[in-house]
């Protein structure tokens, strides 16, 4: 990193720090959150504007989802944001088409629901006018909205419900400057009380943001999100959207990110929520990225673990996406070609194209192998050993 890019220093949570308002506690907890959430899905799933939003065939996901962004929001426990997926609100929306008819109908079942959810008056108005200001931000079609709303009554509720939303809205920006590469403004923002503050008391949003921040493109990026990871070492360990910084690291081949990660001790064994390990992460998600398999696996990553669903190796999604570099570092750390999923399927029937794996054999040991492109419906067989690879990934 340039000596020139400097920030201030981002420390550990500290527990001398006065308390704010509690207002996971306050409002009732996770149980209450999710009240709340199912309370308002019940009734768009009958409104004939945003129905149509959600082609599902039941809400269990957005009940989810937004449970965990008001457990989030309201400073609950990481494990209970774990369903939270997006750290930027305007990015979780940008799918949707929202205009001032779409919005109008959105809080005005909010309110709805908000009236069906026993709380505090002073929770119920702080939460009406956050919602007001939330869905006047949200409108990304059509003409702009604002939020109509009276102010309620100033209250200690309504200032740390008030102070959540300018950290969630410094959040949506410092992710904004994360994609388009500016690490100027990132930093600025990053440093800017609102978000330093919301860090602080977050880490697993803050392990969250440093995983994008691992996984830039910009050189510079990912250099200073090393540099925060050194200042603050707990994020390694830190879980958050059901995974951890070494799945991100590996998924976007970072490796000088996974060696800092794996000398912080993080195991390289350790499962995301779907029980997939960094090693997965990097064979479903990186393009090249053998360097990174060959320090994992050297750390002690099983080249064969498969606890998912579907009982994938590495190896299974090496192959599927295409990826040779990472498909001949595994197959050179000693992956089991014949391995199978759930479905019987073997890594070359799991392919999506043409990668077809050959062997060559001196003295009973392997002593060459070679990833290449062959055409579909085509079998090898060399010294004994034949593949066949007419099956296609279903």
């Amino acid at each position: 990193m340039s000596k020139r890019t400097r920030t201030r220093p981002l420390p550990a949570s500290d527990p001398a720090s006065p308390p704010t308002t509690d207002l996971f506690q306050a409002i009732g907890g996770s149980a209450k959150c999710r009240e709340l959430s199912t309370a308002f899905y019940a009734r768009v799933a009958k409104d004939p504007i945003l129905r149509p939003l959600f082609p599902g065939e039941t809400f269990k996901c957005a009940i989810e989802e937004f449970a965990a962004f008001l457990a989030q929001l309201l400073g609950g426990p990481s494990q209970d944001t774990q369903r939270r997926w997006w750290l930027s609100l305007h990015e979780s929306h940008l799918r949707f088409q929202i205009g001032p008819v779409e919005r109008d109908a959105w809080i005005g079942h909010m309110r709805k629901a908000l009236s069906d959810v026993a709380m505090s008056d002073s929770m119920r108005s702080s939460f009406d006018e956050l919602f007001d200001h939330a869905s006047a931000y949200l409108v990304n079609h059509g003409a702009t909205a604002s939020a109509t709303q009276a102010r309620p009554e100033p209250s200690d509720v309504h200032a740390e419900i008030a102070s959540r939303w300018q950290e969630q809205r410094a959040l949506d920006e410092a992710v904004a400057a994360v994609r388009e590469g500016d690490l100027h403004r990132t930093m600025e923002i990053i440093a800017a009380p609102p978000l330093h503050a919301y860090f602080l008391r977050s880490r697993s949003i803050f392990a969250n943001f440093l995983g994008l921040l691992l996984g830039s493109a910009n050189l510079a990026m990912a250099e200073y999100a090393e540099r925060i990871l050194h200042q603050n070492p707990d994020l390694a360990h830190e879980r958050y959207s059901g995974r951890t910084l070494l799945h991100a690291a590996s998924a976007a081949g970072n490796a000088p990110a996974v060696e800092a990660l794996l000398k912080l001790g993080v195991d390289p064994n350790i499962q995301d929520e779907a029980g997939h390990t960094p090693l997965y992460s990097a064979a479903n998600e990186c393009r090249g990225g053998g360097a990174v398999v060959k320090r994992l696996i050297q750390a002690g990553a099983k080249v064969d673990a498969c606890d998912g669903v579907k009982r994938c190796t590495p190896l299974h999604m090496a192959a599927r996406r295409d990826n040779v570099d990472i498909s001949e570092a595994l197959l050179e750390c000693g992956a089991n070609i014949e391995a199978r999923d759930s479905l019987g399927d073997t890594p070359l029937c799991r392919r999506s194209s043409e990668i077809v794996v050959f062997w060559t054999f001196a003295g009973g040991r392997q002593h060459h192998l070679r990833v290449a492109q062959s055409s579909v419906n085509h079998q090898i067989g060399h010294r004994g050993c034949k593949v066949d690879v007419t099956r296609r990934n279903k």
